[in-house]
């Protein structure tokens, strides 16, 4: 049964008349009431009517439905509906109050307890979370965009076959506060009538991804009771069951008999469950969240694969990001750590070499000019040497037997074979005594050009002029 215990009024917020109404002591702690969409204030009235003898309850008609204004800009944002609340707040004094919201009206909600905490004191949502099923919503749709105009019993038919939980006497009651008379006698809808026309471009609320509206919920920590129709085919049990997980201090009550209009499907069971939420509230025993158990395997993966088909969301990059600058940090520590492991190892070698450039006792100065001198006298001495003994040579070929001189030349053969094998490294270590001395480049070129003529010690080194040199 409905009654007529309620004020008609209005207030103007942000250039808009909104329609609200008033029922209980002025006096009495305060309630707001957030309709869902396509409807008004009044879908609260049976609840209003159980709770007016407690509480000062207030139903506002937002922006574009009931008797409001429409947004002539065709604003239906979340930050308008938000911004409207809290003009509302203002405008009737209220400092803290609780909020209830339906469907549409709580997502309005719980963007309003994100941008002005404070305020509200407990929250009350009704059949709604972060996600809501496709079907629900379609049949929504289809049903506030139906017929534009209609005879008024007309209407009443239709909704009945959209809701049949409800009787007739209570449907055509919620018609009057939905319907408006047109000119040609016909009734039509309360609600802009863009909303009905797919065309228009309007959109209602937000448009964020699922991970920022389950983070929305997860930040509300004030007290708050999760309403859910047992036959909504809007709000699944298993998201009401898991949204009432992940927020700090929530509770979820599913009410029986009741779709998706759960105030008026089931007036007396969501009242009662309102109600004892509010009363713990106020004493102060509305009991903290226990530990969430873990989640089903199955839930895990489900929303693994979600995850995955929607990509990366904004944490995730920023996650991504912190971790590549760590990981580079780590292969710049690396790399620095092994750059001074290699110093280190090469510490003893470099300490050798110093101190044995220390330890070398230095060799005297030599002049280069009169070394050369003294090597081209050697080898004119040399040559006039060689000069007479092959003259004496001749002679001695003359006056000894051919035996004999084969045997005498095979032993100076040796013996200048015996001397040629030492010779290159009597030369060697007298290049490099010099070498050391030697500080201007010109001079360390002319030593390095000496050392690369002579073959190295117990190798065969090929002469391209005299063939083999032992």
């Amino acid at each position: 049964m409905v009654t007529a215990g309620y004020i008609e009024r209005s207030v103007t917020v942000n250039g808009l008349k909104l329609a609200y109404q008033e029922w209980g002591d002025p006096n009495a702690p305060p309630i707001v009431m957030l309709h869902g969409f396509g409807v008004s204030g009044h879908m609260f009235d049976e609840f209003a009517e159980r709770m007016q003898d407690r509480y000062r309850l207030l139903a506002l008609d937002q922006r574009g439905h009931g008797d409001s204004d429409w947004s002539e800009a065709g604003d239906y944002s979340r930050e308008a509906f938000v911004e409207d609340l809290e003009g509302f707040r203002k405008a009737l004094g209220l400092e803290k109050f609780a909020l209830i919201g339906h469907s549409m009206g709580g997502l309005n909600a719980v963007s309003y307890v994100n941008r002005y905490p404070g305020h509200a004191t407990a929250l009350v949502l009704v059949d709604v979370g972060p996600e809501s099923s496709k079907e629900g919503v379609d049949n929504i749709v289809r049903f506030t965009r139906g017929p534009d105009e209609l005879d008024f019993e007309e209407f009443v038919q239709m909704a009945h076959r959209f809701n049949p939980r409800r009787t007739l006497e209570n449907i055509r009651e919620r018609m009057r506060h939905r319907l408006k008379p047109t000119e040609s006698g016909k009734w039509t809808w309360k609600f802009d009538k863009r909303f009905r026309q797919p065309d228009s471009g309007l959109t209602v609320g937000w448009r964020l991804s699922s991970d920022e509206l389950w983070q929305l919920f997860r930040n509300i920590a004030i007290p708050t009771l999760l309403v859910r129709g047992a036959e909504s085919d809007v709000l699944s049990a298993e998201v009401a069951e898991r949204c009432v997980q992940e927020m700090p201090a929530a509770r979820l009550v599913t009410i029986p008999g009741a779709g998706h209009s759960v105030p008026g499907d089931n007036p007396d069971a969501f009242t009662e469950a309102v109600a004892s939420f509010l009363a713990e509230v106020e004493r102060g025993e509305f009991p903290p969240r226990a530990a969430a158990a873990e989640p089903p395997l199955e839930r895990l993966v489900e929303e693994q694969t979600a995850a995955r088909r929607r990509g990366p969301g904004m944490l995730t990059l920023i996650l991504a990001g912190a971790g590549a600058v760590i990981a580079l940090a780590g292969i710049g520590f690396a790399v620095r750590k092994a750059s001074e492991r290699r110093r280190e190892r090469r510490a003893p070698v470099r300490r050798l070499a110093e101190a044995a450039k220390t330890a070398a006792p230095p060799l005297p100065p030599v002049d280069l000019e009169l070394a050369r001198a003294r090597a081209a006298e050697t080898v004119a001495r040399l040559a006039d040497v060689g000069a007479r003994g092959t003259k004496r040579a001749r002679r001695a070929i003359d006056e000894v037997d051919l035996a004999r001189a084969r045997a005498a030349a095979a032993e100076a053969l040796a013996a200048l074979g015996e001397t040629g094998r030492h010779a290159p490294e009597v030369l060697r270590g007298t290049v490099q005594r010099v070498a050391p001395a030697a500080r201007r480049p010109a001079k360390r070129g002319l030593a390095r050009r000496a050392l690369a003529l002579l073959p190295a010690p117990g190798r065969r080194r090929k002469s391209r002029r005299f063939g083999w040199l032992a």
